[in-house]
């Protein structure tokens, strides 16, 4: 029996690898995951302020490589395993925010303002 050959419209196939993942998709993976469990929001806090590193430092710690890889990992099992992974300066982005709690100031001009 002789089966016909699929027909594929390649111009409807996206241009990305197999492996390849949006980046704002994964980011949006973890905004959900944190915002929706306490628990991943306090150990993703807790993990970015055992991440320090020096700001004269030329390359990451190995200490600091680790606790990064263990983040990421953390990460993988909250988002079901499709993340690349943060970045060094990326995870030091987040420690600023969520850990400092340092925001730019062109990003929220209000919070002086709103002084009683």
């Amino acid at each position: 029996m002789c089966r016909p050959t699929p027909v594929v419209d390649r111009r409807r196939r996206p241009m990305q690898t197999v492996n390849s993942i949006d980046p704002h998709a994964q980011l949006r993976a973890l905004y959900i995951s944190l915002l929706r469990n306490q628990e991943h929001f306090d150990e993703f806090k807790q993990l970015l302020a055992l991440y320090v590193v020096a700001p004269e430092a030329d390359e990451e710690p190995v200490d600091a490589a680790r606790i990064r890889a263990q983040l990421n990992g953390r990460i993988r099992s909250w988002i079901g395993g499709f993340f690349d992974g943060l970045s060094a300066s990326q995870v030091l982005q987040w420690r600023a925010i969520v850990v400092e709690e340092r925001f730019n100031v062109c990003l929220s001009p209000w919070k002086e303002s709103n002084v009683y």
